[in-house]
């Protein structure tokens, strides 16, 4: 929550500043609809062929977006309240797609260097949303994938190289969720990819080196914690937790490693 706090506390000073809606720009495109009360977005961009589309449909969502270089591309949408969004690119040939459906969900995005893609899809259908993304990518050709449903879960992604990618599913149940994923690669080529169901999950992965992958699946449960850490070239880990309160530490330190991890507990 303090994440979400400091989201809402920036925004509100940027939007204190510039009271009204705000498109700033030199040789680019954007488009900007808004349909509700208390809506607003400041748009910047700097060079040329840039592109942002912002769609708003609800009451007090917060946007503000900035675009430097050439040819990046930016889409949001917010359908519901209190949803707040920070989007940075600078480079070439970047892509940002998010959608926040419901309330209260909160994103930081940053993209550094080219054809970088970020795809960020928060929602809970229950109206309680929390949902937090703060995600940082830079280098090339990197992927980022992150679903977040129902409420309360967190992720907090770093990806720096060229070719990596992350996919992170979040879907919970209960009245508190709080799904946790903590992710930091880099290098070439390293894959990383985590399923959490119902409530309390969390996954710590640390990657360094290229062409390692992590798959991680926490499932019928709660209170599961997996960690792994991967350094050198070539190593596969999989983590599979199924129950309540399993906790996993993997280490793998080298080339060519594999680890095998299946957890049960009822």
């Amino acid at each position: 929550m303090k994440q979400h706090t400091f989201v809402l506390v920036l925004l509100l000073l940027i939007m204190v500043l510039f009271p009204e809606n705000i498109l700033s720009q030199v040789g680019n495109s954007a488009l900007s609809s808004q349909v509700g009360n208390g809506n607003r977005v400041l748009v910047g961009q700097v060079g040329t062929m840039n592109m942002n589309d912002v769609l708003q449909l609800g009451d007090d969502n917060k946007l503000v977006t900035l675009q430097v270089g050439s040819s990046n591309n930016i889409n949001t949408q917010a359908t519901g309240s209190n949803n707040s969004g920070i989007h940075m690119q600078v480079g070439e040939l970047n892509m940002l797609d998010v959608s926040q459906t419901n309330d209260g969900h909160s994103a930081i995005t940053l993209q550094l260097g080219t054809e970088n893609e970020i795809e960020l899809k928060q929602s809970d259908r229950w109206n309680r949303g929390g949902n937090e993304a703060v995600i940082l990518q830079g280098g090339i050709e990197n992927k980022t994938k992150v679903n977040q449903r129902l409420r309360n879960s967190r992720v907090f992604i770093t990806q720096v190289g060229e070719k990596n990618e992350i996919d992170v599913y979040q879907y919970g149940s209960g009245k508190y969720v709080n799904n946790e994923a903590y992710m930091l690669q880099m290098g070439k080529g390293n894959i990383a990819e985590v399923d959490q169901f119902r409530s309390d999950q969390t996954v710590v992965i640390g990657q360094f080196g290229d062409s390692n992958e992590v798959e991680t699946m926490q499932k019928n449960g709660s209170g599961n914690v997996a960690n792994v850490l991967q350094l050198g070239t070539s190593n596969n880990a999989s983590v599979d937790q199924l129950g309540n309160r399993n906790r996993t530490n993997t280490i793998q330190i080298g080339n060519n490693n594999n680890a095998l991890v299946e957890q049960i507990n009822n």
